[in-house]
């Protein structure tokens, strides 16, 4: 479903992230379709690359899908959900004017054996490509303004954990900017057009996010006082943290993060897996014990390698062990790749112990920069997500509530990572179908609400 922290970690650890990385770098989107629709009804969609050739639309409703370029120039092609190609549904002919440049769309639906044909046009949003600089280095950012005269209110989207470039992926600005919010969105460092080694490190993000907000505070185009975050997965404890530095943020929409420390969500990820299987109460200790382990080595820096390998060893008898093996956590990334230990050590040294800052501070508690905050802030979860453990950030906020924080959440039952509607499958695996029905409008009447203009 997504790339969380920790399987970010523990692949860059076991080197296959390593060339991971380095393609991401180098591969390129097809940002030519990048933008805004309107169909004549009123209705909006968005469109953005999903990689180098496939596109992915979003509409205001939370349908969206993949769409395959065929063999005709600037035409599409895709079934329902993100990953049927067929049976096609969808057929997108986008249109250009007498320059050359993309004027609209021609949408063929198919439903219950029925063709019919839409017309939707692009919204002439103005957009600029800029750096600015954060510390040392120089980030790359797009700002994406509504149309009519400003000074607008904005929104920055803060990244998730992902490696590649948001300024050339990210479609849902366009759906702020089409709503009369600015959108400034920006390669975090290490990726796309930004300068840097990349990094999950919170107060290092932060920092870099308090640098596109200032950029924008500087420019005449926007209110400065009007400046909302979006932090969405990792971004959900970097937005917070930003804003507490800043000291002037309007406000923070966090979607799907996680408002525990990162092993919080190391733990829910063989927690999820064991729970699912029916292992029981005790079992899960006995892989807290393991994983307790595990953060001695890799958060405390003790030499507990050896308590590791006898503890691991221990634990492959057991019935719980394959699926913890599996599990979207530091012990599953490590284990199920069968790395021997005594490469991992070395390799550990050389590449992160001489780090500075940390890649990653997997104790950062985000209750108490919330505590702190009095900047207003809405949590919008899933609550069948299978990467964050949501109960757990619930019950944080809801302690945080009591105490008088500007804290609102809402949780979508159904709903998976990236409040994502889903189609269980036989083998287990979960198939994308589209967005929660509400989950955009409500980010819209938030970014609105805060900044005064409904």
């Amino acid at each position: 479903m997504r790339k969380t922290i920790m399987g970010t970690l523990a692949g860059m650890l076991l080197l296959a992230g390593v060339a991971s990385y380095a393609s991401s770098r180098e591969s390129s989107s097809d940002t030519r379709y990048i933008g805004a629709y309107i169909f004549e009804d009123g209705s909006l969609f968005v469109v953005g690359p999903r990689n180098a050739t496939e596109l992915r639309f979003k509409k205001i409703d939370g349908e969206s899908g993949t769409l395959w370029p065929t063999e005709a120039t600037d035409n599409f092609e895709g079934g329902d959900g993100w990953s049927r190609r067929e049976p096609v549904t969808n057929r997108v002919q986008f249109q250009r004017n007498a320059a050359g440049q993309l004027s609209g769309v021609i949408w063929q639906r198919t439903e219950n054996g029925e063709k019919k044909d839409i017309k939707a046009a692009r919204l002439r949003l103005r957009e600029e490509w800029v750096t600015f600089q954060s510390g040392q280095l120089r980030l790359r950012g797009k700002l994406i303004l509504p149309e009519g005269e400003g000074p607008f209110p904005a929104m920055i989207p803060v990244h998730g954990s992902e490696e590649y470039s948001a300024v050339e992926q990210y479609s849902d600005p366009y759906i702020y900017a089409a709503h009369g919010i600015a959108a400034f969105v920006y390669d975090k460092r290490g990726t796309g057009g930004s300068e840097g080694k990349f990094t999950a490190n919170f107060h290092v993000l932060s920092d870099d996010t308090v640098a596109a907000v200032q950029y924008l505070r500087k420019r005449a185009e926007i209110d400065g006082d009007k400046i909302n975050l979006a932090g969405y997965s990792q971004g959900g404890w970097i937005a917070p943290l930003a804003a507490l530095k800043d000291g002037n943020i309007r406000s923070v929409f966090v979607g799907y993060g996680v408002a525990v420390p990162v092993t919080g969500e190391d733990r829910w990820g063989y927690v999820y897996a064991m729970e699912r299987k029916g292992f029981s109460a005790g079992q899960i200790a006995e892989m807290d014990r393991i994983a307790g382990i595990l953060s001695d080595i890799f958060d405390h820096g003790k030499n507990r390698w050896s308590d590791f390998s006898k503890a691991l060893e221990a634990a492959r008898s057991e019935p719980w062990f394959e699926t913890a093996k599996h599990s979207d956590s530091l012990f599953g990334m490590i284990v199920s790749r069968e790395t021997p230990l005594w490469v991992l050590r070395p390799y550990l040294w050389w590449k992160y112990g001489r780090m500075d800052p940390p890649y990653i501070d997997r104790l950062y508690d985000p209750v108490p920069t919330l505590a702190e905050l009095d900047t207003p802030s809405f949590w919008v979860f899933g609550g069948k997500d299978s990467s964050a453990p949501t109960q757990w950030s619930v019950e944080e906020l809801r302690k945080l509530q009591q105490a008088g924080r500007p804290i609102q959440f809402f949780v979508y039952p159904e709903a998976e990572h990236g409040i994502l509607r889903f189609e269980q499958k036989e083998d287990g695996e979960r198939e994308v179908l589209g967005y929660e029905t509400g989950y955009f409008q409500q980010q819209i009447d938030w970014f609105r609400q805060q900044s005064g203009l409904q």
